[in-house]
């Protein structure tokens, strides 16, 4: 299909304020759904009389799995053992300056 450049330019000029006053009443639309549906959740909450702090989450249960646990060191050193049979390394003399 082949389109003039004057058609192209038009529709380039039309399209974006278009599209971006469309997105614009949508997500007012949106918003206004979003509070009209929150209103009959508890206006539906009042009437069945199971209202209460609206907006609080109730207390996470207690965790199970997570046991306090004593903190573990990060290095433990072997222990050093040495044969009866060797004897200890010597040390290395002092330097004295």
């Amino acid at each position: 299909m082949r389109y003039r450049l004057r058609t192209l330019l038009i529709l380039l000029a039309i399209l974006p304020p278009l599209l971006a006053v469309s997105w614009w009443k949508y997500s007012e639309w949106k918003a206004e759904q979003e509070r009209q549906r929150a209103e009959r959740e508890l206006v539906q909450m009042l009437r069945t009389g199971r209202a209460g702090i609206v907006g609080v989450q109730p207390p996470l249960p207690e965790p199970t799995m997570l046991q306090p646990t004593r903190r573990q060191p990060a290095f433990t050193p072997l222990p050093v053992t040495v044969p009866p049979d060797q004897p200890p390394l010597p040390l290395a003399p002092r330097e004295t300056p």
